[in-house]
């Protein structure tokens, strides 16, 4: 089975990490990937990330690719994770990156970088 390059969005053969299972991680890079609404059997599952890429590369986004992230990770909480923290930066222009500090029941913890591209 492959994995999800974070930075490419692609499939690799590499492990992500030792202490989460890659079904964790691909699982929050799904939720932010899907778009909102597409998905046939839940119109509420996914994320609303790819609105930004259509609009102007304002500092605004920073705070709209956080709340858009939290929006579409917020189910997985109860029953998937114990906790899941969202923090966004901007660091170069057209990008917003994001650090989704997830913990599993289990208390372990991990940080998964995931970026939005910002602006046409």
């Amino acid at each position: 089975m492959a994995n999800i390059n974070l930075e490419t969005k692609d499939y690799v053969l590499l492990s992500l990490d030792a202490t989460f299972s890659n079904d964790d991680v691909q699982c929050v890079c799904q939720r932010l990937g899907i778009h909102r609404g597409k998905y046939w059997a839940n119109p509420y599952l996914g994320s609303r990330l790819y609105t930004l890429k259509q609009s102007k590369d304002l500092s605004r986004n920073v705070l709209l690719a956080k709340q858009y992230a939290e929006e579409a990770l917020e189910d997985l909480v109860p029953d998937r994770f114990d906790s899941i923290v969202v923090s966004a930066s901007q660091s170069e222009r057209s990008r917003v990156d994001l650090v989704i500090d997830v913990t599993r029941l289990t208390g372990e913890s991990q940080k998964i970088p995931y970026f939005v591209p910002v602006g046409g």
